[in-house]
């Protein structure tokens, strides 16, 4: 017998589960202190409940649940079943909760035939329900944009031109529901803007640069190299182009950088008519979609370089400390000429300089104090000059030109001053270029190369800018061996470079 100070007693009132003890009739023996707070019954009130019919009290009409549980308690109380359980809501005006139905049969020796405990599990349904709602987010997000993952991929391998590359991107993107708009911009040193360079909308503006250092969220993906977006263009202020691909309607954007290693290649914006259309998912499948498509035009722009005659020489100058061999040629107030670079099979790189005006052996101990030099290799040397490889885990300058569609040609340091010639595509902005490096190497300037002085006299001397001319662009071209569109970006190089040096002083 169930009495009320009985340490089983005690122990069920510990317990944050809503108990009671029922007899063969239904009628309650005993409910924990849970039971009765659920109630709403008192500590004073508590045995108010005592002798009160459990299965009368249950409405088996109003809903199909209380039917389960009345069916599940008389198959209980009859031996038909060893346990009952029922997953039920029980909400209320305030909130929604769900509970948990055990019941079990008392042994016989027991006052009682069955145990009922109600357990609390709203905040497990309420899990599940979320997993659920993801997982449909997740169906519907994958259904939309999975087709679309596999059309770009296939496509930017496949091109043949960056043109084609964001062409191609922003169509694919813009044949996807909801989004209404894709296109893509790149910086414009010169204005100090972002300026489209290919786009597939509904409707898009003539006039459409957004200007840097603007709090815009193409401008931000821009100059932090991270995904950016606004969820509502309700709530955010937002230049007119932004307005102008959504149709003038609310909605959301989502711009991603175009970077491959450091070198940025512009932003891809994405306009959505829907609001809060750019949840966690879906802003990390765009970007690898962006990162895949930044990754093909490193390869389209590293591969034109090598295919065309079309390039443009430039020449830049350094003279921070750091690079080892500007240091080096400093020191011994030598010149440095570099010769190439091997790739060893562990991944190192040995980059060979020709040493002129120091002791080879002088430069090499040198060498070996440096932290970016982790072997050196006399291969000749006497009389003041000689050949040393020097061994770097990444080579300095080479790799970071290459890794942006630069071929470096030339490296000269002398007594600390370091000239470098690289050949950029036609394509390329050199003042990109010179942006970046200046990140690292802030004395980093863009020179006047040899091939543009050539030019440069070949043209003033030649009459090129008297009226009438005396010679032609092409004739010109010849006397360099080089074809008329190499001749004028040389030219044209030239004499934007003279042009800013007299007016930028």
């Amino acid at each position: 017998m169930i009495q009320r100070d009985s340490l089983a007693r005690l122990t069920l009132d510990t317990l944050p589960f809503n108990i009671a003890v029922l007899d063969e009739e239904g009628t309650i023996l005993f409910t924990n202190r849970a039971w009765n707070e659920f109630a709403g019954v008192g500590p004073q009130e508590r045995d108010e409940l005592v002798g009160v019919n459990y299965f009368e009290q249950t409405d088996a009409d109003a809903d199909e649940y209380a039917a389960q549980a009345l069916e599940g308690l008389q198959a209980v109380v009859e031996g038909e079943r060893d346990i009952f359980t029922l997953e039920y809501p029980c909400h209320s005006p305030e909130e929604k909760r769900w509970f948990l139905m055990r019941a079990a049969p008392l042994p016989e020796h027991d006052e009682g035939s069955v145990v009922v405990a109600h357990i609390d599990i709203t905040q497990r349904k309420l899990a599940e329900l979320r997993a659920r709602r993801q997982r449909r987010e997740l169906e519907h997000l994958m259904s939309r944009i999975d087709g679309l993952v596999r059309d770009v991929m296939e496509a930017v391998l496949q091109a043949d031109s960056r043109e084609e590359i964001e062409q191609t991107v922003c169509e694919r993107l813009h044949s996807v529901d909801p989004y209404v708009c894709a296109w893509v911009s790149q910086v414009d040193l010169r204005t100090e803007t972002l300026s489209p360079t290919a786009a597939a909308c509904e409707t898009f503006p003539d006039e459409a640069e957004l200007a840097l250092g603007t709090d815009d969220p193409v401008v931000r993906a821009a100059e932090t190299g991270e995904p950016q977006a606004i969820q509502d263009t309700a709530d955010a202020r937002v230049a007119d182009i932004h307005r102008t691909t959504l149709l003038d309607e609310p909605g959301a954007i989502a711009a991603f950088p175009l970077v491959y290693s450091e070198t940025s290649y512009g932003v891809l914006t994405v306009a959505a008519t829907e609001r809060d259309a750019f949840d966690e998912r879906e802003l990390a499948v765009l970007n690898v979609l962006a990162r895949a498509a930044s990754v093909a035009i490193n390869a389209i722009e590293g591969r034109r370089i090598l295919t065309t005659d079309s390039v443009v020489e430039v020449e830049l100058g350094i003279t921070d400390d750091g690079l080892f061999f500007g240091d080096l040629s400093a020191a011994f107030e030598c010149t440095l000429i570099y010769e190439g670079s091997l790739y060893e099979e562990d991944g190192s790189v040995v980059m060979l300089f020709v040493v002129d005006g120091a002791d080879p052996e002088d430069v090499a101990a040198a060498a070996r104090e440096h932290a970016d030099v982790t072997d050196v290799t006399v291969v000749s040397g006497g009389d003041g000059e000689g050949v040393v490889e020097f061994a770097v885990s990444d080579p300095p300058i080479v790799s970071e030109l290459a890794e942006r569609g630069a071929e470096t040609t030339a490296i000269v340091a002398e007594t600390g001053q370091v000239r470098i010639t690289l050949e950029l595509p036609a394509s390329a902005d050199p003042r990109s270029v010179i942006e970046q490096l200046s990140e690292r190497y802030p004395s980093t300037d863009l020179l006047l190369t040899s091939r543009q002085q050539l030019a440069l006299q070949k043209a003033y001397l030649g009459g090129f800018f008297d009226w009438p001319r005396s010679i032609s662009g092409e004739d010109l071209a010849e006397s360099m061996d080089i074809s008329p569109s190499t001749y004028h970006q040389h030219l044209r190089a030239a004499e934007k470079k003279v042009l800013a040096s007299l007016f930028e002083e």
